[in-house]
């Protein structure tokens, strides 16, 4: 025990070393400070166990220290986070208008072209301007007296004849003055070029947009001349709006004298494209626009072709020329791939939007293929936002090539432009407008899609109702004509031939679905829910489409009526209340023959022959509409296809429209009065023939074989086949030779094989006379037989022989080739 005591107070400064080590230095020993080491300092025996509780509390203390240190790491990173968000903390305000900028729609230029609406705060600062250059310049007590409110459109001309006066003062003052040269001799200089400060530039501008707004152009031009007598800076600003005057008006000569005074020799952009602008102005409908694209032509031969914009001009006279719509197609297309080619190879959504209608072009069936492709280069290779006129466009294509693939995707393009393009709360960047329903209504009637031809009408009635104002008008003439061309195209379910006849017992039976659509309206829904107006009747629209040719008939003529009723309302009871614009939705449809004769087509195929020749006889008289071409020749049509025990029936009436219809065929073939009368405006050779074809029917139908071979010969002596030989001289723009430079297009879309052929004259195939044929061969009329083979040879032989002659067809004012058959045929009888 002594013994123990003695080595402990012997080796006590030993157990109490790792007090004096340095933290530092066990921290850095780490795992190699082992218990051999520590018994190698301090030996064996009892003193282990201190050894051991010596480690094990520089483990613990270390570990404690790695845990702080991580502690406060974290703490650092709360706080700096906390920090950060403090910073950027937004409130629910301030979300919302970032998420409005990031959605809200690009705002696209509208594709059509449009006068630039004045401003009347601008007219009315202009007018104020001019009346101080009057205060200032004029001193007469009249224009003191007067007020300035009551001031005179016209008088801004006694300060433009007072800036003359002025003006040749200045100039007699500056020739009478002598100027000397650096060698002081005296000479007879011309005036000086030092601007006179008479008027400001504003004052000037002010001046010269009175006058344009007066559409005065000659006043305008003596401001111009006057701004160039003083030496004013902004004459080049003034002359544009002068240009726009005389360009919007068509004065090419004009224009060309304002650009030879005040813009000559450099010409800009804007002044070429006005100078375009005037020609297209001054082509009228009816003449190919020929001066426009020579005039294209020659600014490409200067090596300044003229903008784009000047080329959209072009294209938008030749889609728009009455004079053969298929040529001017055709030199559409072509003067298209042109310009990519040596002007501009990047057409903008305004040229994409008028190529995608010339794909629906009237002249030829459409081609939904080739809109399909422009839309798709449009907006996935160019990647640019497409307007609602380039949406309506391609829409349009695509439905009116009745294909219901096609059909459909004009549909779904419809709902992306609605559905794909919304800001931040949900609304469309796009309003369906009336063009896009137009092209839904078209390819809807086209497939016979009565249900949705419904839908879309109550569609654009309630939009009508919930619209304030009167931006657009969606329901018009034309829009109802779709409607009643989709029922004319309507196939009912219910045939009456396929019902089954049951006994008495069974007729107390509760109706089917079928026949009480038409008499009952389903519970909760209202005409304001189907979208359709009610009647003064109380009749109503049904929530599902007529199931039978009778209810077919019977909505048409209840819509009919409605529209008769809301068109002939007096404007002063419908602008008494509002309750009472929104319940006259068609008070703006107008009633037009093409309505009226597609009204006349709905009970043509669903109603009896009664009803529909009684609608023919009295409709257009009641209504005071005239007819046209297309009423008389869609009623020879129905009187053909009649039944049997109508026939005689409809051989009466098909002899009362023919006495009318004569008269107008003789005025259109010797062209008298063909610009005055409406009916005799929209008839062409192929409404000859459907008139012709039709009357032959009903004859041959009738058994009057004599009456209706003598009316062949009738019209083989109108149109004898040699007149097919007389083909029109080419255009030079469609010459097909190859050259690098000159003005026409180097590059073409359309070729001469493409291009439809619509000068032919009337004529008459097989199929026409197919029905006369079997007539003539059950009675054995072997002479009428020869002569019908005789005529149907002849007409197809000289249509072959037209086609081989337009297609070696030498341009017009071509003397680079000796005439061939060609020059015979254009001058053969």
């Amino acid at each position: 025990m002594a013994l123990h005591n003695s080595l402990n107070g012997r080796y006590r400064p030993l157990l109490n070393i790792p007090c004096m080590v340095d933290r530092s230095y066990t921290q850095g020993m780490g795992q190699h400070f082992s218990l051999r080491n520590a018994s190698h300092i301090i030996g064996t025996g009892s003193n282990f166990g201190y050894v051991s509780s010596f480690i094990h509390e520089q483990n613990d203390e270390r570990e404690l220290t790695e845990l702080e240190d991580r502690v406060n790491a974290l703490k650092e990173v709360v706080a700096s986070e906390e920090s950060t968000t403090e910073i950027m903390s937004y409130s629910e305000d301030e979300l919302l208008r970032i998420y409005e900028d990031l959605l809200a729609p690009t705002t696209m230029p509208s594709v059509q072209e449009s006068q630039p609406v004045l401003d009347p705060r601008a007219q009315e600062k202009d007018s104020e301007a001019v009346r101080c250059i009057a205060e200032r310049l004029l001193e007469s007590d009249a224009l003191a007296t007067s007020s300035t409110s009551t001031l005179s459109s016209q008088e801004y001309r006694p300060v433009i004849t007072r800036l003359q006066e002025i003006a040749s003062s200045v100039e007699t003052l500056r020739l009478s003055v002598p100027t000397f040269d650096s060698k002081d001799k005296m000479n007879q200089a011309s005036p000086a070029e030092v601007p006179i400060g008479l008027l400001t530039n504003a004052e000037w501008s002010s001046l010269t947009r009175t006058c344009v707004t007066a559409n005065d152009g000659s006043a305008a031009e003596a401001v111009l001349d006057v701004m160039k007598r003083f030496g004013a800076s902004n004459v080049d600003e003034c002359a544009i709006d002068v240009l726009s005057l005389h360009a919007s008006a068509g004065d090419v000569a004009s224009v060309e004298q304002c650009l030879q005074k005040y813009a000559a020799p450099s010409l800009t952009d804007v002044h070429r494209d006005l100078h375009v602008k005037a020609h297209a102005k001054a082509t009228p409908p009816t003449t190919f626009p020929t001066s426009t694209l020579d005039l294209l032509h020659h600014y490409e031969a200067l090596g300044t072709p003229a903008p784009q914009k000047s080329y959209t001009r072009a294209i938008t006279s030749l889609l728009s020329t009455q004079s053969r719509p298929a040529q001017g197609l055709a030199q559409a297309w072509d003067l298209f791939a042109h310009m990519r080619y040596v002007a501009h190879p990047q057409p903008d959504v305004a040229l994409y939007t008028l190529m995608l209608r010339a794909c629906s072009h009237r002249a030829v069936p459409a081609e939904p293929e080739r809109a399909l492709d422009l839309f798709t280069e449009m907006v996935v290779d160019r990647q640019l936002t497409p307007t609602s006129g380039a949406y309506a466009a391609a829409a349009y294509a695509f439905a009116r090539s009745g294909e219901r693939r096609y059909v459909q995707e004009a549909f779904r393009l419809a709902k992306e432009m609605l559905d794909a393009n919304r800001d931040a709360r949900g609304r469309s960047a796009f309003a369906a407008d009336r063009r896009l329903f137009g092209a839904l209504l078209e390819g809807a009637k086209r497939i016979g899609d009565l249900t949705r031809t419904r839908w879309i009408l109550a569609e654009m009635v309630r939009e009508m109702t919930q619209r304030s104002g009167e931006q657009e008008v969606l329901v018009n003439d034309m829009v109802m004509t779709h409607v009643f061309h989709a029922y004319a195209a309507f196939k009912p379910p219910f045939k009456r031939s396929a019902t089954l006849i049951v006994d008495e017992q069974t007729q107390s039976e509760p109706p089917s679905l079928a026949q009480a659509a038409g008499h009952e309206q389903p519970p909760g829904l209202s005409p304001t829910e189907t979208g359709l107006p009610m009647t003064s009747s109380g009749s109503r629209f049904s929530h599902i489409p007529p199931q039978s040719r009778g209810e077919v008939a019977r909505e048409a003529k209840l819509l009919f009526t409605r529209i008769v009723e809301d068109s002939r309302a007096a404007p002063s009871s419908i602008d008494e209340d509002g309750d009472s614009i929104a319940s006259r939705p068609f008070r703006h449809v107008q009633l037009t023959p093409r309505l009226l004769n597609a009204y006349l087509s709905v009970h043509y195929v669903h109603s009896s022959f009664d009803e529909w020749s009684g609608l023919y006889r009295t409709l257009f008289d009641e209504l005071g509409v005239p007819r046209n071409a297309k009423t008389y020749v869609e009623a020879l049509e129905r009187c053909a296809i009649s039944q049997k025990s109508e026939r005689r029936m409809a051989l009466m009436l098909a002899d009362e429209i023919w006495a009318v219809w004569q008269g107008i065929e003789e005025a259109w073939r010797t062209r008298d009065n063909i610009q005055q009368d409406e009916a005799i405006k929209m008839i062409d050779a192929r409404l000859v023939e459907r008139a012709n074809a039709a009357m032959i029917r009903i004859l041959a139908l009738t058994n009057n074989l004599s009456r209706a071979l003598s009316h062949v010969r009738a019209f083989s002596d109108h149109y004898p086949p040699s007149k097919l030989l007389r083909i029109s001289p080419k255009h030079p723009l469609r010459s097909s030779r190859v050259v690098l430079s000159g003005a026409k297009p180097l590059v073409r879309l359309t070729s001469t094989v493409n291009v439809p052929d619509d000068t032919v004259p009337p004529l008459l195939t097989f199929n026409e006379l197919e029905v006369l044929h079997h007539r003539l061969l059950a009675v054995g009329d072997r002479v009428g037989l020869g002569y019908l083979k005789w005529l149907c040879k002849a007409y197809e032989n000289f249509l072959r022989e037209r086609r081989d002659a337009t297609m070696r067809a030498i341009p017009e004012g071509s003397d680079s080739e000796k005439p061939d058959d060609v020059s015979q045929l254009s001058h053969g009888s």
